[in-house]
């Protein structure tokens, strides 16, 4: 009992980067913007809730008028540009989630789990000091010679992967039990309902004909509830991550072409950016030379490295003398990658480049990879 108490202690107690999250942040904006979208269509047209059918989840619900309720919308699109900025960090976060989530029990027409899910990211954030990196409050603090430490208690972190993944988990399970569900019936009538919206897409006739057929779907379906169990599971394993979130994505991509499920496709692969390790630097890549490989992966990590995972050092053509190499990454546990493998395993790391990367590092990492070696680098030559 002891040993579990001072494990959950740890658990809670622990420090990292909220580097990861902030990248969330930036991309909640948008998704933001596409949830207000329909809303502010209305307000433009002079409509709101109270001029249609609405119904409150309780009696004791608060309500405004048309004139309070479009200066609140308005208030939301700026906390959708400000949230993306990091300007305001805390106070534009917070009002999003609270906006966001007394508008979706404003009346039973608001409601839908895609906007629950992105209600619960925006209250994560809001929980989340996002703010400190990767934010203009985090350029205007530095240039006030106040930096902010990117580290932070990550307990709302677990919490807030503890409900995405939960998102899955539960929604699997219930299709599991939901016999239409489990014939296909159900994702079969959301394609034929959304007909026409496919056809002014750019999906080839034989793509549309074959997820209109009947028999596509009573596979499908079941495809669609495995998936989602094994991302609610797979998420939490450090050992099947990486694939878990290459999973989820396709996941998401093919749920979207099939059914369009409004602001929640993008919402679930800009998430999944939250189980990266909440941590900073720990590899080291060593280019050697200006070749042109070397100077485009030199490129890609400089600007693509959002995550701040790797500490790239560059290295005269010189220095090669004796080694075999121009390209080495070594990992946090020791192991080295060497080559192209350790070229295809840098990738890997950058999120623009991590679903090309991913597969083909499988199968360059273990001829490239000298198990548990140590690399040595001047200090003098580290690229910051």
């Amino acid at each position: 009992m002891r040993t579990w108490l001072r494990s959950a202690d740890a658990v809670l107690d622990a420090e990292g980067s909220v580097r990861a999250v902030a990248l969330l942040r930036i991309a909640a904006g948008p998704l933001l913007w596409l949830h207000l979208e329909r809303f502010v269509r209305l307000m433009d047209a002079d409509l709101y809730y109270g001029d249609r059918f609405h119904e409150a989840y309780w009696s004791w619900y608060p309500e405004v008028g048309k004139t309070t309720y479009f200066w609140l919308l308005r208030l939301a699109v700026l906390a959708a540009v400000l949230v993306s900025l990091g300007l305001f960090s805390r106070l534009a976060t917070v009002y999003a989630a609270g906006f966001v989530a007394w508008n979706l029990w404003l009346s039973t027409t608001h409601y839908h789990n895609n906007r629950a899910f992105l209600l619960m990211i925006l209250v994560g954030l809001a929980v989340l000091p996002s703010g400190r990196v990767l934010s203009l409050d985090a350029l205007i603090a530095r240039r006030r010679q106040r930096p902010r430490v990117d580290r932070v208690p990550l307990w709302p972190l677990w919490l807030l992967r503890f409900e995405l993944a939960s998102v899955y988990g539960a929604s699997g399970v219930s299709k599991l039990l939901d016999g239409d569900w489990w014939a296909g019936t159900v994702t079969w009538n959301r394609v034929i309902r959304s007909g026409p919206e496919l056809a002014r897409t750019p999906l080839p006739d034989w793509f549309i004909d074959a997820i209109g057929n009947r028999g596509f779907h009573s596979v499908f379906a079941k495809v669609v509830i495995v998936t989602e169990v094994f991302i609610a599971l797979g998420l939490w394993l450090r050992s099947s991550r990486a694939f878990t979130i290459w999973i989820a994505v396709w996941f998401h991509v093919f749920i979207e072409i099939s059914a369009h499920v409004q602001v929640f496709s993008l919402a679930g692969i800009c998430a999944l950016v939250i189980w990266a390790t909440p941590s900073t630097g720990g590899r080291s890549l060593v280019l050697t030379g200006d070749g042109r490989d070397t100077r485009a992966l030199a490129f890609a990590v400089r600007r693509l490295d959002w995550l701040a995972r790797i500490e790239l050092v560059q290295e005269p053509r010189d220095a090669l003398a004796g080694r075999a190499d121009a390209v080495v990454l070594t990992e946090v546990d020791g192991r080295r990658f060497t080559g192209s493998a350790a070229a295809w395993q840098t990738l890997r790391y950058l999120p623009a480049t991590f679903m090309v990367a991913l597969p083909i590092s499988w199968v360059l990492g273990r001829r490239g990879r000298v198990a548990h070696a140590t690399l040595t680098v001047s200090p003098s030559r580290r690229t910051k």
